[in-house]
């Protein structure tokens, strides 16, 4: 055999096994991720964290969404006791979905650039409140207590709605009567 020949039959052997580590490698690098995603569970509706103080719902679709801030997260929930923490690299392979909007009927919200103050229903819908006669008359004489600055940043996570014009409570609304201890 010649010198030529045992260095091709050579090279060639190491092309072979140089090629087979790399796609061993790759072919690991994409399966590792969906086995540690399989390997997490989680229901629908879990309020989960990494390392940072950040809180994510996780959705039904596999998606983790964002609570912008407390004052979002505590129209939804009273405390933090329901919050599991999980790996920060389990954390990484959940997909933001979206922002968490204020729960409906909780608070009134409104942003600094814009005068207006809103009544927020079901789905992040924004009802304007069109006068402060309409207001008192809905939410009481300290109406304007409830009102939460939103940021214009997250403002675009909700959608218009038509304007309030009647002294009729929008969906959503939590009302509760004097001589009752229930919550509508």
């Amino acid at each position: 055999m010649t010198e030529a020949l045992r260095l091709g039959k050579k090279a060639f052997t190491w092309g072979v096994v140089v090629s087979t580590i790399a796609w061993s490698v790759g072919v690991a690098a994409l399966v590792t991720p969906l086995t540690a995603r399989a390997q997490l569970s989680l229901t629908a509706g879990a309020l989960i964290r990494g390392s940072l103080p950040a809180v994510y719902y996780y959705g039904s679709d596999g998606k983790r969404y964002v609570f912008p801030n407390e004052k979002t997260y505590s129209t939804w929930y009273s405390d933090f006791s329901g919050v599991q923490t999980i790996s920060d690299s389990d954390l990484g392979t959940l997909s933001i979905g979206g922002n968490v909007v204020y729960r409906a009927g909780t608070r009134l919200v409104k942003i600094q650039s814009d005068p207006k103050t809103y009544v927020v229903e079901p789905g992040g819908k924004l009802r304007h409140i069109t006068s402060e006669a309409i207001a008192s008359a809905l939410y009481g004489s300290a109406w304007n207590t409830w009102i939460d600055d939103v940021s214009d940043a997250f403002f675009v996570n909700y959608t218009a709605g038509d304007d309030i014009v009647t002294n009729s409570y929008p969906t959503g609304t939590l009302v509760k009567t004097a001589s009752s201890a229930d919550i509508w």
